[in-house]
């Protein structure tokens, strides 16, 4: 019932890619959340926050143009142009969200193309050694 409430309300399901059981979920904004408000204010890129497999694809045919996918974005990475949504690869986090919203079935969710081949680890220590190495080799400086 909790995830349906959160999903409902636009929120990002950020679970860790540990084997076994979850160790955390967090439900998160784009206005409160620390990593997807540095994502959405174009502060922090994408890859250097989060370990995010997937991207939205989009069916322009499917598309009608309605903008409620640009609504709910917790990234704001969908604009409209020539009445069809079109995301921003770099910004777009796959969290599906804009999925869940889409009254024509145009959105899908899909691996992205550069993460092919790569999967998360599977133990939840391994995981987190792989961020804070990819963190440390980042240029970018969290603030």
């Amino acid at each position: 019932e909790i995830l349906d409430r959160t999903e409902d309300a636009g929120l990002v399901h950020f679970v860790d890619n540990a084997e076994g059981d979850i160790q955390h979920n967090c439900n998160c904004c784009g206005c409160a959340c620390w990593n997807v408000g540095n994502i959405r204010r174009r502060k922090v890129p994408r890859d250097v926050l989060m370990a995010t497999y997937f991207i939205r694809k989009t069916d322009e045919d499917l598309c009608s143009g309605c903008g409620e996918c640009l609504e709910i974005c917790p990234v704001d990475a969908v604009k409209l142009e020539d009445d069809v949504a079109k995301v921003d690869q770099e910004w777009c986090i796959g969290c599906g969200v804009c999925d869940t919203v889409c009254p024509s079935g145009a959105i899908k969710i899909a691996l992205r193309p550069d993460k092919t081949g790569e999967l998360a680890s599977a133990r939840f220590k391994d995981l987190h050694e792989k961020i804070l190495k990819g963190k440390r080799q980042s240029h970018h400086p969290l603030r």
